[in-house]
Formats: C-alpha cells, sequence, structure tokens
C-alpha cells in the first residue's frame, strides 16, 4: 500500500503533471498508484522531492502504515 495518489490529489497534481515535475513516467506512476508496481528507491525519492514530502509519508514501511497519513 502507498499514498501516492492521496499526496498527489492533495497538491492538485494530475499524474501528466507529476510525471513531469518527478521524471518518472506517467505510466510507472499509474502502475504505483495501482498497486500494480513497487517503486525503486529512486523512483520514491523523485516522486517524493516533487511532491515535497518525506517518501516514508508515501511509502511507509509495511510494519508502520497508518490508516490516514495525510495532515489536515
Amino acid at each position: 500500500m502507498n499514498y501516492l495518489r492521496d499526496y498527489r490529489v492533495k497538491k492538485l497534481m494530475t499524474q501528466k503533471e507529476l510525471a513531469k515535475a518527478s521524471g518518472v513516467s506517467q505510466v510507472t506512476i499509474s502502475f504505483i498508484e495501482n498497486q500494480l508496481s513497487e517503486p525503486m528507491e529512486l523512483t520514491k525519492q523523485k516522486l517524493a522531492r516533487a511532491l515535497k514530502v518525506a517518501p516514508e509519508k508515501l511509502f511507509p514501511p509495511k510494519n508502520r502504515r497508518r490508516e490516514h497519513p495525510i495532515e489536515v
């Protein structure tokens, strides 16, 4: 599980906009959001940097998953 879509939507970004900002393809972002692919560490870092959050917020360790990680 990851929170990529939640943070992207919170930042009012489309997948295409996030792709441009991060250097990660829109297809890869779609695969990650739909849990069809597990991103590599470099990809996690690029996405986190583009969304201005820590990678651990987008992709928490499996033993530390939270119900709703986004602060309001």
